[in-house]
Parts: C-alpha cells; sequence; structure tokens
C-alpha cells in the first residue's frame, strides 16, 4: 500500500534522497531519475518540483545552509577575544566542511555548477562569510590579527579551511580524525593572522 505524501513531504523528501545519492556519486553522477526512484515518484514528476538537478542543489543550499550557519555562528560567544572566536568559527566550519553531507558536496561539487547557481550558493553562506569577516576585523583593531585586503585575509582562512575538510575527507576514518585536523588547521590560521 502507498503512503501518500504532503507536497512539502515529498520536496524534503527528495532533498533527503538528494544528498544521499551525491554523497555516494556525486552531483554529476546524480540524474533527476535516480533522485525520483528514490522517493518513489515518477521522473516526470520530480520537475513539478525542481528544475534540475542543478536546481535541487540549489534550494536545497538556500534552505539548508542558513539554518546550519546559524547553528555554528549562534554557538561561538560574542563576548570572548577574537582569537578565540576565530578559533571556534574555524573548527566549527571545518567540521562541517568536512563532515556534514551538505558541506562535502559544496566543497566537491559547488564549482561545477553553473555561474547563476554559484551565486545563489555564495549567498546562502554569506552569514558565515560575515561571521569570519567581523572576527577578522576586531582581531585587526585589537592588534591581535595582521591587517592586510579583506580579499586576501577571506581567500587565506576559506582555503585554509577547505583545504582541512578535503584532508577529512580523504583521511581513511573521517570521525576519528576531525578533531585533529580541526585543531591543527586552527592553530596554522591563527599563526597566519597574528600581528
Amino acid at each position: 500500500m502507498s503512503v501518500r505524501r504532503s507536497r512539502e513531504e515529498t520536496r524534503i523528501a527528495l532533498f533527503d534522497a538528494a544528498l544521499e545519492s551525491f554523497a555516494v556519486y556525486g552531483f554529476r553522477q546524480t540524474t533527476h531519475a535516480d533522485i525520483a526512484a528514490a522517493v518513489g515518484i515518477g521522473r516526470t514528476t520530480f520537475y513539478e518540483y525542481f528544475e534540475s538537478t542543478e536546481d535541487l542543489l540549489v534550494q536545497l543550499v538556500e534552505e539548508r545552509l542558513p539554518v546550519l550557519v546559524d547553528e555554528i555562528v549562534g554557538a561561538i560567544p560574542v563576548d570572548s577575544d577574537p582569537v578565540l572566536r576565530m578559533r571556534e568559527l574555524g573548527s566549527q566550519t571545518v567540521e562541517f566542511v568536512g563532515l556534514d553531507h551538505l558541506g562535502l558536496i559544496l566543497h566537491t561539487e559547488a564549482m561545477q555548477l553553473s555561474p547563476a547557481a554559484q551565486r545563489r550558493v555564495a549567498n546562502a553562506h554569506s552569514r558565515l562569510v560575515r561571521a569570519f569577516a567581523e572576527v577578522y576585523d576586531e582581531g585587526v583593531t585589537a592588534g591581535v590579527f595582521r591587517d592586510m585586503p579583506h580579499r586576501i585575509a577571506g581567500q587565506l582562512m576559506f582555503q585554509t579551511v577547505m583545504a582541512a575538510g578535503r584532508t577529512i575527507m580523504d583521511s581513511d576514518d573521517p570521525k576519528a580524525r576531525v578533531h585533529e585536523i580541526a585543531d591543527i588547521t586552527v592553530e596554522f590560521l591563527i599563526k597566519g593572522l597574528s600581528a
């Protein structure tokens, strides 16, 4: 007997099936038919929800990433010094990129998206980017971080976190190595930013 789902339940089921399939097979190797079959709907019914697999991924990011970013940023004590805040922000972000299915997909697949989709994904990250920039600026003002052009500081922080995420993904046991890799990465980041 078939279970009837609401439209929103089906949309969420499509997101969940896509996340699983993207994590196992990759974004480019997953078709809309694969995702539809996993949810028990027809291939054409998929298009009642999303224009394409890329559109599904972007909507998934737009819906779920801000919630995850709120959790990461919300866990950082706002009244602590910039170095401690950068440590916490960096560590939480490395763990997200290295272990969370959505973080893994964004790290490995985002550059393959269309320019319009990349802009939408970047917009979904905006609060996290602002959080890093704010902590960096406070550190510069406090004299604990060196003053450099924001674009350079931002790229150094972003690339460091992404490299750590990739290292976690590529390790034999990501869950066992995540804290070690995050600690090393954050130490490297702090030393690189220090005045």
